[in-house]
């Protein structure tokens, strides 16, 4: 997996580690830019745990959060699902051949997972330091094959979108902001409270499409609630489901 330079936001946060453990904490540390086992972790309000075999984040008020593909506690293994009659699928233009998809807001990767097992070459974008950390760790222990090729990068979208136009081989890019009103409904009451304490908003987010939509790519698809105004004009076609819609902006 490759790693890109980003600017790392100031959080209350610290790395624990066993001491057999300080050789896989540290680097952690230093990636966060934060102390490893500080003689007083109840000052901080976000605490992430290296353990031997897990990592996870636990916040002041004890909420857990870790990421986790074949555990599957958040619906990573989706059985029943309809392969290339998905609408996301439709959405991406999976019936031109299109498969090579940038995802902008990876998040805890339910939909990245979800489109590699529709067949998609997915490369990912994850802003938050923390959930890159918890991913990173994820793809690095899972044993699914098919997401051993996963390539995800450390960014916030807006700059890495910027900075790597026309570098990488894609078709189609995958956007799922977050707004204030936003539900991660796969996500128990407990470890959404910490996502979106880690995440927050995605305030540029028209901005964040309108610079997508300069990519040399086919499409740009951009998930909206369902009842949700387009982000930007130019919505070619939507995929509507029950509770969101796919609206899919035609580039090439």
């Amino acid at each position: 997996m490759s790693v890109v330079s980003a600017r790392l936001e100031p959080l209350s946060l610290c790395v624990i580690s066993a001491p057999e453990l300080l050789e896989k904490g540290q680097p952690w540390a230093d990636f966060f830019k934060c102390p490893l086992n500080p003689p007083e972790p109840q000052n901080f309000f976000f605490h992430f745990h290296v353990e031997a075999d897990h990592v996870y984040v636990r916040d002041r008020e004890n909420r857990h959060l870790e990421i986790d593909f074949d555990k599957n506690h958040l619906d990573y293994q989706r059985k029943g699902h309809r392969g290339k009659s998905e609408l996301v699928a439709k959405a991406l233009g999976v019936a031109k051949g299109y498969r090579r998809v940038l995802d902008l807001s990876v998040g805890l990767a339910v939909d990245s997972v979800f489109l590699t097992q529709l067949g998609f070459q997915v490369t990912g974008v994850e802003r938050s330091p923390v959930l890159y950390a918890l991913l990173k760790e994820a793809f690095a222990r899972t044993q699914k094959d098919y997401l051993k090729s996963y390539q995800l990068y450390f960014a916030d979208s807006l700059s890495f979108l910027k900075e790597h136009k026309g570098q990488l081989d894609i078709d189609c890019i995958y956007f799922d902001p977050m707004y204030p009103h936003k539900k991660k409904s796969a996500l128990p009451k407990q470890e959404m409270v910490v996502f979106r304490d880690l995440v927050g908003h995605d305030e540029d987010a028209a901005e964040v499409l309108k610079e997508a939509l300069t990519w040399p790519v086919q499409r740009v698809v951009v998930k909206r609630p369902i009842h949700a105004e387009e982000l930007l004009p130019g919505v070619r076609h939507s995929y509507e489901g029950k509770v969101v819609r796919y609206d899919t902006y035609v580039v090439g």
